[in-house]
């Protein structure tokens, strides 16, 4: 079936030199939101070793076809995903209707400009593990809670796709912006960024990849922003039973990334595309 895809008329464009001070107008048109420079040490990535073999088999140019991923599936622990997650699945997912609501690395992940390979776009690869149904709504700049010339935020983005009837499973590729801005000085914590988005989807099924970054070129987006995001996915998981958190970031190869560190290649984006189905089919088989 045809995908629904809403993506952004902005450009993903690298930023190539490190950028001190930079206001959310000039970040917007990089597909970025940050509300304020603020200067922070990049420590190295404490990156979880569980999903290694995965990113391993993508970077080494596995297929993706539909076959091989239950081989990546397998993989996948769910015990990685939620501490009393199901386990077990045979690859496959049991959602047919996924809404992936994404921010400017979302966009065009389902594009042949961005994607060269029919079969490792988003909706190809979402179809792969059995859904029927893909809904893509990725706009650059977006956060859960700020806007970007009167753009929705994520909260909004899934009020509009749910007043369109859209239930069902829901993929939240959403952090990277808010990671940022609660670095430069936001008082809207991630905590309560991850609660916004989970009580607009009660009951439903909501798969969460952790986020990161590579050296970014503006300090907001440092690999440590990145990982206090991340530890509050975890601790939400708790408090949410529908959540699954997903840790992409472990999964996510140096290489992936454009010059500015926090966007992708086609490479890394049709690699990402692949590890988002196997997480789909591992977290809800």
């Amino acid at each position: 079936m045809t995908p629904e895809i809403k993506l952004s008329s902005r450009t993903r464009r690298p930023l190539r030199h490190a950028v001190a001070a930079l206001g959310v107008a000039a970040l917007a048109g990089l597909g970025l939101s940050l509300a304020a420079p603020a200067a922070y040490a990049e420590p190295a990535d404490a990156a979880a070793e569980a999903l290694g073999a995965v990113g391993r088999l993508l970077q080494e140019g596995t297929s993706n076809g539909s076959a091989n991923l239950p081989g990546l599936n397998s993989l996948l622990d769910p015990d990685n995903l939620r501490p009393d997650g199901p386990r077990g699945g045979n690859g496959t997912t049991s959602c047919s209707t996924v809404v992936h609501i994404g921010d400017s690395t979302s966009v065009g992940i389902d594009d042949a400009a961005t994607v060269g390979d029919p079969a490792a776009r988003l909706s190809e690869q979402y179809r792969a593990v059995g859904v029927t149904r893909t809904v893509l709504n990725a706009d650059g700049g977006r956060s859960i809670v700020e806007r970007v010339n009167g753009a929705p935020n994520a909260v909004e983005a899934i009020a509009s796709e749910q007043a369109k009837g859209h239930r069902g499973c829901w993929v939240i590729a959403m952090g990277v912006n808010d990671a940022a801005n609660i670095g430069v000085g936001s008082t809207v914590h991630a905590d309560e960024r991850i609660d916004r988005v989970m009580g607009t989807l009660d009951g439903q099924r909501v798969l969460w990849p952790t986020v990161s970054t590579r050296s970014p070129s503006v300090n907001g987006y440092s690999e440590q922003n990145m990982t206090s995001f991340n530890q509050a996915l975890r601790r939400a998981t708790q408090r949410y039973p529908n959540l699954r958190v997903m840790d992409l970031a472990a999964q996510t190869q140096p290489g992936w990334f454009t010059d500015d560190g926090i966007h992708y290649s086609g490479t890394g984006s049709a690699a990402r595309n692949r590890l988002y189905a196997a997480g789909l089919a591992s977290a809800f088989p």
